[in-house]
């Protein structure tokens, strides 16, 4: 799968293209940008979520009809962040980089996450 070539079907979705676009990867970040979608679409498929569902599931339409970020959906996600590089081998300071990935998507889609801090040794 080449995400420079945007031949993965991932890039037709509008959150994926707002989380590139608002990410700004430099051109010659082409491993970062791979790298990071492959982790997204692995945590996608475990949520059983496409990356707008994803965004999606966040959010809440209030009595107003406005549309809000749903705080028990969030600490949901967070939680499912966490779990999931657990599940997958990843502990310390790779797991904490690697969730954060995650949020990001969700932080350039505007689904306020707080992401986890790691000092490196």
């Amino acid at each position: 799968m080449s995400a420079t070539k945007k031949s993965h079907p991932y890039f037709e979705y509008d959150s994926v293209k707002i989380w590139i676009a608002g990410a700004k990867y430099p051109v010659d970040a082409t491993n970062t940008q791979e790298s990071t979608l492959e982790l997204l679409e692995k945590f996608c498929v475990a949520q059983g979520k496409n990356p707008d569902e994803l965004v999606q599931s966040c959010l809440r339409t209030t009595s107003a009809g406005d549309l809000t970020i749903s705080a028990k959906a969030r600490r949901e996600i967070d939680a499912s962040i966490d779990s999931f590089v657990t599940e997958n081998g990843y502990s310390g300071h790779q797991a904490i980089m690697l969730g954060n990935q995650i949020r990001e998507f969700l932080i350039h889609n505007g689904v306020f996450m707080q992401g986890k801090v790691s000092f490196r040794n």
